[in-house]
């Protein structure tokens, strides 16, 4: 068996992995931002008087957010060990989203 067969799936792989882990830091660091943007507005409302914002229910909203994604994050590990680009892809995705 030739090890050489193997390098052009790694690379492009890695390479893919590259271009997602990039993607998804710059998606994670907009959705953040909007995110942290709405609450602010929300805080703002309220110190005005114009809304009132009911806290118990806030807090079991972001509970259940919590739980919804610590279930697609294991969704997504499993989606990543079934590639068969896994290894490349998993490296470049850890570049990828350093960098980005």
């Amino acid at each position: 068996m030739d090890i050489l067969q193997f390098l052009p799936d790694l690379g492009v792989g890695f390479i893919s992995g590259v271009v997602v882990g990039w993607g998804i830091k710059v998606a994670l660091k907009i959705v953040a931002a909007l995110i942290a943007l709405y609450f602010l507005s929300l805080l703002y409302l309220a110190k005005l008087g114009v809304i009132t914002i009911n806290k118990d229910a806030l807090l079991g909203l972001l509970g259940s957010v919590e739980n919804s994604l610590v279930s697609f994050g294991g969704q997504i590990v499993g989606l990543i060990h079934s590639l068969s680009l896994g290894t490349g892809f998993v490296a470049g995705f850890i570049v990828g989203f350093k960098k980005g």
